[in-house]
């Protein structure tokens, strides 16, 4: 069982992320940290009881929520993954997301690009590069793509399509002030009373000077913190956060349009962001203190993926600052600079000039009125005093970032590139933001002791080339077609061999924080397979390049992206307004055209007659050439290819061997740069493959059903929450729900009662393990029913449909999101064929236990995983509640987990949860028929089978209840973790005073008061008519320890911030978790989470130690406890939106053997439980929370070269000084030291 503030990802089988985190303030107040922006929030995690999480390795994340895909999916990943530490939502890739609303972030990638503005140089070598030599529209601009057209479409109607401008958003509003601040205003209704709005500023790390290293980074703390406004305002359901980059620095607020307290928030939303900016109190003591958390932060980001992310960024922008100007900075500078240091570089970048605030929300006003609201709030700004003293250049630059680029164009690009450099050098001009051409790239190479996978960056750095027209978005289409192609084929060729472990993603993408476009071709494996997973993926460019797509191929793609575009613009009116600003904010930022959903696809279908075959294989040789011709000399190149500017390859120091013994990774430079250029011989052309247009054909599922004769035993509809109910006559339950919010898609949950307790506690064929190898396995083959992996892939992109399965300890589930026209009945067509005849491979069990052992490998090399992991093993009873390690896997066989599994098929206690833009009569028909003709053979020995899962019972005084570790490491970290018992999510709890204490002088209150006193009355909660305002009701509803604990979580948060990480700056991450989830059973932990520096981790976990204790003198306020419980409601008010936390909600309602306690009613009573609790029911929670010494367990892990000095405990000193007290007395009463000089004497 792990924790869920930490990420499972082995450290480089992970995507790689060329962009190290923005940096962050994290958490700027009580409650305002780590709040979730998905349905994954704690609420939901906890209501559907998902604690153990499998290596998440094997999956990719999924497009409506904290669900994941299988890896092997269509859908690829980009190199930059979503940034972390950001309180911004992660971008979330689609598979035909490439037009429209959501066109960058279909280049499947999961980054916030903000910020670039090209040189008008630069714009005339993109505008030459899209096709021709004009950079005005023109018959030459399109002249390749119309020659691939020729044969298709009339070239008179082609050229004049292909050359119209794309239309603008028509309800966005840009403006400027006279002081040159400019403004974007967007009205968005969703959330409804709720609005964002961010003031970007212009300056990032790479316009710090040679001693300014993590300056801009250490700016933005103080600005941010240092706002007397922001003190003021944010809570109360208002919270904000700050991050810097290369290229901006943004504060962000989220407000409710009108607060509990009846203020109107634009207003002062945009004091509060005119302070941060242009009023803020640069304080000594602010600076000292925020240095400090600089510091911390530094050590808490410094794990191996953001090493691996240095490295990439470092070689891949070889040719400027980007590859070595981190946000971070350099430590030694922070450390050494004054309070002025500070005052100088605010006063040089912060003046409105240099600033851009985006508004996007429900804002209770017009556009007009809003207008004038930013005015009023930002008409005074003004540089600050000694902006010139500091050399402020009082205008904003007109590149960003300012730097240039090295780029790896095609010759007849290249050219143009070269013949402007060579003009300028003529006539004496000195750009410095002018781009030249790059010379191929050669292997660089970072090897480290804590990696586990290898991986292999392919980067080719090109122009960015604005979307302003509809041949722009055509050539955007072609490129992402083409690399939905490549991916498909390269993966599939993985998964046919052997088992394994390899993975190829794929990234074609603007990136306005860099400033350029790049494409990046990323293949991770085990180290002894490098040499073939990176030879299938130079043979499969070269075959694209040499044969292009099939034209079935094509076809399912481009219906697929159609259909994705659809299904986006039905759900224009449904996007929340943080992901419209990101999206505003990244277009502005690349120069391109911001459509409207409708608008794109409107586009996009216009588009769709030139999206021909000709034309996307004309697209490949741009697309691929970086890869398929690496190592090919100029002559014998395509023309149209283009060229790799960096290979970057992080590989681990060792590698285990077939024997399972380790040994050096011998890999050099050289060797990687052969195989990219090697002659494979002759490639043949690609196979077709047949897709089936159903997995059941309508024959078979009608005799089915004619032979099962399935009905509803029981129908209701839940009026409070409209969930419908529905039980099968052969014992599945069904749960679902008709939800509007993301209209054309739904998300579909299978619960399967057992999981991993069904597992025995030994290892075995069938033991530890079984449950969570065996689910996975079935899903790592892919087959399902007579259909292949790669016919059932291609299916289920059809409906854009993803699916997951995951194993937890009470049961197992799969996950799917999909488009609600056919994709339906394709998901349970698939649920019907794995749980009637489910395909067992052999291979696919190999993988997936290679993944698992890569898994352990990885917690070993992580500091926060093995610090998590060594708690763990020491507080719970038995594996089950953890990952098989390598003795449990290699023990399982296939006939095992076959067995463990098809048992909990066959318990006929399956619950089935829906959500999304459904029509509850297809529903019916459809579960009536897929799912109610599943014949269940129920064992009842399975349920007999499961044995209670719980906590070690470990002596107070066993020193495993205090582990140190080192983990060596070429940095210095640390992190702690203490743990102890806690209440179930579902404990009863009990009533204030169920007789009035004796020390109560009951004649001196009147029989009311005796009354309150026994059963008192939450008079604020009663006054709103909340049912459980009275205690007694209130605590006897199943729902009062889970809420109680959840708004405890909350407030120890917030203390923990206060005092930990802002009074004593002894971390920037420290926090506290309840780990509720488990249904039925009491194997339930708190956690606290803290890093900091070998030298402060004692004194930081300590220091959280004593907030936590603290508890019980310095008892929960009732301010506290207002602004948790405001933080939730508002945290679940904007899930009630999103159809995967719906599913969560419903979850488990129909299974009375696994949570007797969750019945639907719950689902409605939520919001009323967290509006009635009291601090007396925090507090009765914390009572509960095993805080003792002899009760909790630490863990303390320092990575560095060396092994720390052993720390002796109180026990060693104890024992130490009973046995100098025993030597004493054998020496006849002399101390130690006197005894010592007579031995010497004697001697």
């Amino acid at each position: 069982m792990r924790s869920p503030t930490f990420s499972n990802l082995p450290a480089n089988s992970r995507t790689s992320q060329r962009n190290p985190a923005p940096l962050t303030c994290a958490s700027l107040g009580p409650y305002s940290h780590n709040l979730p922006r998905s349905s994954s929030s704690s609420t939901a995690r906890a209501l559907r009881a998902r604690e153990t999480r499998p290596p998440s390795a094997m999956t990719v994340r999924g497009a409506v929520g904290a669900w994941r895909r299988p890896r092997a999916t269509i859908a690829a990943r980009g190199v930059r993954a979503a940034r972390r530490g950001t309180v911004r939502r992660a971008e979330e890739d689609r598979l035909g997301r490439a037009i429209g609303w959501s066109f960058l972030k279909t280049h499947a990638k999961a980054c916030a690009f903000v910020s670039g503005r090209e040189s008008r140089r630069m714009r005339e070598v993109s505008a030459r590069a899209s096709g021709g030599d004009a950079p005005a529209a023109g018959t030459s601009r399109w002249s390749r793509v119309l020659q691939s057209l020729a044969t298709t479409v009339d070239p008179t109607v082609a050229e004049a399509l292909l050359d119209e401008e794309l239309p603008p958003h028509e309800e966005i509003r840009r403006g400027t002030l006279e002081n040159g601040l400019k403004y974007v205003i967007l009205p968005n209704k969703v959330p409804e009373g709720r609005f964002e709005a961010h003031l970007e500023m212009h300056v990032g790390s790479v316009d710090e000077r040679e001693t300014e290293q993590g300056l801009a980074h250490l700016v933005e703390h103080v600005t941010f913190l240092g706002s007397r406004k922001r003190d003021q305002w944010l809570g109360s359901g208002t919270r904000g956060n700050a991050y810097t980059d290369f290229h901006h620095t943004v504060f962000h607020i989220h407000a409710p349009t009108t607060n509990k307290d009846g203020h109107y928030m634009p207003p002062n939303v945009l004091d509060i962001l005119y302070d941060v900016a242009f009023n803020p109190a640069l304080l000594d003591t602010r600076v000292a203190k925020e240095k400090k958390a600089v510091l911390a932060e530094a050590q808490m980001m410094n794990t191996i993926e953001y090493r691996v992310d240095c490295q990439l960024l470092e070689h891949l922008h070889w040719d400027n600052l980007l590859g070595t100007r981190f946000p971070i900075g350099k430590l030694d500078q922070v450390e050494a600079w004054p309070a002025q240091a500070v005052r100088d570089f605010h006063a040089r970048w912060y003046f409105p000039a240099n600033a851009t605030l985006y508004v996007v929300g429900d804002f209770g006003a017009d556009v007009d009125e809003v207008e004038k609201m930013i005015e009023t709030s930002f008409e005074n700004a003004a540089p600050a005093e000694g902006a010139e003293e500091a050399e402020s250049p009082l205008s904003r630059h007109a590149v960003r970032p300012p730097v240039k680029h090295a780029y790896g164009s095609p010759a007849h690009e290249a050219g143009e590139i070269q013949r402007i450099n060579d003009e300028a050098k003529a006539q004496g001009m000195d750009d410095p933001f002018m781009p030249f051409v790059a010379p191929e790239g050669k292997v660089s190479m970072f090897q480290h002791e804590h990696l586990s996978n290898a991986s292999f960056n392919i980067f080719s750095k090109l122009p960015i080339k604005p979307l302003k027209r509809m041949g722009d978005l055509h050539r955007t289409v072609l490129q992402r077609i083409v690399l939905l192609v490549l991916q498909s084929r390269i993966q599939s060729r993985y998964t046919e061999t052997n088992a394994d472990y390899k993975r190829v993603e794929l990234d074609h993408s603007d990136s306005a924080r860099e400033g350029c476009c790049v494409s990046t071709v990323t293949v991770t494996c085990e180290p002894r397979e490098w040499e073939f997973a990176l030879q299938v993926a130079v043979e499969e460019a070269r075959r694209l390049q040499e044969f292009g797509l099939t034209s079935s191929e094509l076809d399912r793609f481009k219906a697929a992206m159609l259909r994705d575009s659809e299904q986006l613009a039905q759900q224009a009116g449904c996007v929340p307004s943080l992901e419209n600003l990101d999206f505003v904010m990244e277009h502005d930022a690349c120069g391109h055209t911001v459509m409207d959903q409708v608008a794109g696809h409107e586009a996009l279908v216009r588009m769709s007659e030139c999206i021909t075959l000709d034309a996307c294989n004309g697209a490949c040789d741009e697309l691929l050439g970086f890869i398929g011709e690496y190592g090919v000399s100029d002559d014998k190149r395509r023309e149209t290819s283009g060229r790799t500017t960096a290979i970057v390859a992080c590989v681990p120091a060792t590698m285990p061997t077939v024997e399972g013994e380790t040994v050096p990774f011998d890999i050099t430079p050289a060797r990687i740069e052969a195989v990219l250029a090697a002659d494979y011989g002759e490639i043949t052309p690609p196979e077709d493959i047949f897709v089936p247009e159903v997995l059941i054909s309508d024959e078979d599922i009608v005799a089915l059903v004619e032979e099962t004769q399935p009905t509803f035993t029981e129908a209701t509809m839940h009026e409070p929450t409209g969930v419908y109910q529905r039980t099968l006559s052969n014992g599945i339950r069904v749960n679902y729900k008709v939800l509007d919010a993301e209209p054309g898609s739904a998300f579909l949950r299978l619960v399967i009662p057992g999981g991993r307790s069904r597992e025995s506690s030994e290892v075995g064929p069938g033991g530890i393990g079984a449950a969570a190898v065996g689910l996975r396995t079935i899903q790592e083959a892919g087959d399902v029913g007579e259909w292949s992996r790669k016919q059932v892939e291609l299916l289920t992109m059809q409906h854009l449909l993803v699916y997951d399965v995951e194993p937890e300890v009470e049961y197992m589930f799969m996950d799917s999101a999909f488009a609600t026209d056919g994709g339906l009945r394709t998901i349970l067509e698939i649920i019907h064929l794995t749980l009637t005849k489910p395909n067992w491979d052999a291979q696919a069990l190999e993988r997936v236990k290679d993944i698992y052992r890569m898994f352990q490998i990885n917690t070993k090399k992580n500091i926060e995983l093995l610090t998590h992991d060594t708690v763990n093993s020491v507080i719970y009873q038995d594996r089950r509640m953890m990952d098989p390690n390598g003795e449990a896997l290699s023990a399982l066989t296939l006939e095992g987990v076959r067995e463990v599994v098809e048992k909990q098929f066959a318990t006929g206690a399956l619950e089935l949860n829906i959500v999304g833009d459904i029509i509850p009569e297809e529903v019916d028909d459809l579960i009536l028929a897929f799912m109610g003709s599943i014949k269940m053979k129920v064992d009842p020995t399975v349920a007999a089978s499961a044995v209670p899962l719980t906590l070690k019972e470990v002596p107070a005084n066993d020193p495993v209840r205090k582990q140190r570790l080192w983990l060596k490491d070429s940095d210095e970290r640390a992190c702690a973790v203490a743990a102890g018992p806690g209440p179930s999510m579902w404990a009863k709890m009990p009533s204030l005073y169920s007789e009035i204490p004796s020390f109560v002088n009951q004649e001196a209150y009147t029989t009311a008061q005796i009354e309150a006193m026994r059963d008192p009355v939450n008079e604020v909660a009663q006054a709103k008519g909340n049912p459980f305002a009275r205690q007694s009701v209130r605590r006897a509803n199943p729902l009062a320890t889970y809420c109680a604990g959840m708004m405890l979580a909350e407030v120890a948060g917030g203390r923990l911030f206060t005092t930990v990480r802002d009074a004593l700056g002894l971390t920037y991450d420290c926090n506290f978790t309840m780990s509720f989830g488990l249904q039925n059973n009491d194997a339930t932990t708190y956690r606290l989470l803290v890093t900091s520096t070998p030298e402060k981790i004692d004194d930081a976990l300590n220091a959280g130690v004593r907030v936590l204790r603290g508890f019980k003198m310095q008892r929960v306020s009732q301010r506290e406890v207002d602004r948790a419980r405001l933080t939730l409601l508002s945290r679940h008010e904007m899930d009630l939106k999103t159809n995967q936390y719906w599913t969560d909600l419903m979850q488990c309602t129909g299974t009375p053997d696994l949570a007797p306690m969750k019945k639907i009613d719950c689902i409605a009573e939520l919001p009323l439980m967290y509006e009635a609790c009291t601090v007396e029911d925090l507090q009765e929670v914390y009572d509960q929370l095993g805080l003792g010494e002899g009760e909790m367990f630490t863990s303390v892990t320092i990575a560095g070269q060396t092994e720390p000095k052993q720390k002796l405990t109180e026990s060693d000193v104890a024992k130490a000084a009973a046995a100098a007290a025993h030597l004493s007395a054998a020496l006849g009463g002399l101390n130690i030291a006197e005894a010592i000089k007579n031995l010497q004497r004697k001697a």
